[in-house]
């Protein structure tokens, strides 16, 4: 009788640890969003206001900010420090290549982060911040929606794998 409780114990917290896991899913993607909304505000004044070459800005945003977004910053800098050849697009589509896999983006998010990389250092001050200004409202409706599906979907996906980890205990017993 001890074993199985035991064993019901054990599949209840596992089953929920699962359920808090997956629901971290949304909370981390709302942090990236946020932190590459910071970072597009920073590049707008360091290439608007301070006219900071794009190497020299995307390393202080680097610096400034932490997690995979500042990785991707970190990067692109690194890669167009190195004077390989690369376009400021190339460099900005192999960090983000290189470091993807750490940000919780769907889809239409990574599109973004797509849309900057080919937008960056192709135009003068004057479009580049217009560009930039445009990102940032489209990202803030992405975030205003992440924002959504982070209250909905991480209490359910938490009571979820609980009350999943539950029902098996009880079927199992």
């Amino acid at each position: 009788m001890i074993m199985k409780i035991t064993g019901a114990i054990l599949i209840i917290v596992s089953c929920g640890m699962g359920g808090m896991l997956y629901s971290n899913r949304y909370i981390y993607r709302l942090e990236s969003l946020k932190s590459l909304s910071i970072c597009i505000e920073m590049l707008r004044s360091e290439i608007v206001y301070g006219h900071t070459p794009l190497t020299q800005a995307s390393k202080t945003i680097a610096e400034k900010i932490s997690g995979p977004v500042a990785d991707i910053f970190n990067d692109f800098s690194d890669l167009l420090a190195a004077k390989k050849g690369y376009t400021a697009s190339q460099a900005f589509q192999r960090a983000l290549d290189k470091n993807s896999a750490g940000l919780c983006v769907n889809v239409e998010e990574m599109n973004l982060f797509k849309t900057m990389g080919k937008m960056i250092g192709t135009s003068d001050t004057e479009n580049q911040e217009k560009s930039l200004n445009l990102l940032s409202r489209q990202l803030e409706v992405l975030i205003d929606k992440s924002m959504t599906d982070r209250d909905k979907n991480v209490k359910m996906y938490r009571s979820l794998g609980l009350l999943g980890g539950l029902g098996l205990a009880i079927l199992l017993l």
